[in-house]
């Protein structure tokens, strides 16, 4: 009988700690970020600088540690996010990050070194936002604490293309990039 209580313990304890770990890395894809756009496996000493369409994505060696992972960017519908953006926003890119350990499987939710990410637009002015997205079944969204760094480039006379660029530390929220709504 003692036994059986020791097995019944340490299964329970184990379905606890998988439940533990499920609820410290929620699946972005789960979460308004359907679509992976880009994957690809990185070696700990690979330097990445990814370009797609309108987004660059750079990645430092070592960025998340000693094992090789499988790094996702995965985007959401830019007018399904609409609702949650601040009032005179337009929301113009979505998009989370998932990184997974290939040694343990596990998901890495902080990186070793933050990594760069970009977005180009003719839209993007010194007004572009960029805010956090809780991975919950009820998102929340709330500015990010670092500003990001928001530059306007003029193309002669009458035209211009926006940069907005903000490190990436970890992968526990998703993404908004907001401009005026027009």
């Amino acid at each position: 009988m003692e036994k059986m209580n020791k097995r019944l313990f340490w299964t329970a304890l184990a379905a606890l700690g998988l439940a533990l770990a499920q609820e410290k890395a929620p699946d972005p894809a789960q979460h308004g970020f359907p679509q992976v756009v880009a994957s690809i496996v990185l070696n700990p000493l690979d330097y990445l600088r990814l370009g797609l369409g309108n987004v660059v994505l750079t990645v430092p060696d070592k960025a998340f540690g000693q094992d090789p992972v499988r790094l996702e960017l995965l985007t959401g519908d830019p007018t399904s996010w609409q609702a949650k953006a601040p009032k005179g926003q337009r929301v113009v890119y979505a998009f989370a990050l998932r990184v997974t350990d290939l040694k343990t499987g596990e998901r890495i939710l902080r990186f070793a070194r933050p990594l760069h990410f970009s977005y180009y637009g003719k839209e993007i002015t010194a007004e572009a936002g960029y805010f956090d997205v809780s991975l919950t079944d009820s998102p929340q969204v709330s500015p990010n604490p670092v500003k990001p760094s928001i530059q306007v480039f003029r193309l002669g006379t009458r035209h211009q293309t926006g940069r907005l660029a903000h490190p990436l530390a970890g992968a526990t929220v998703g993404w908004l990039i907001t401009v005026p709504a027009r």
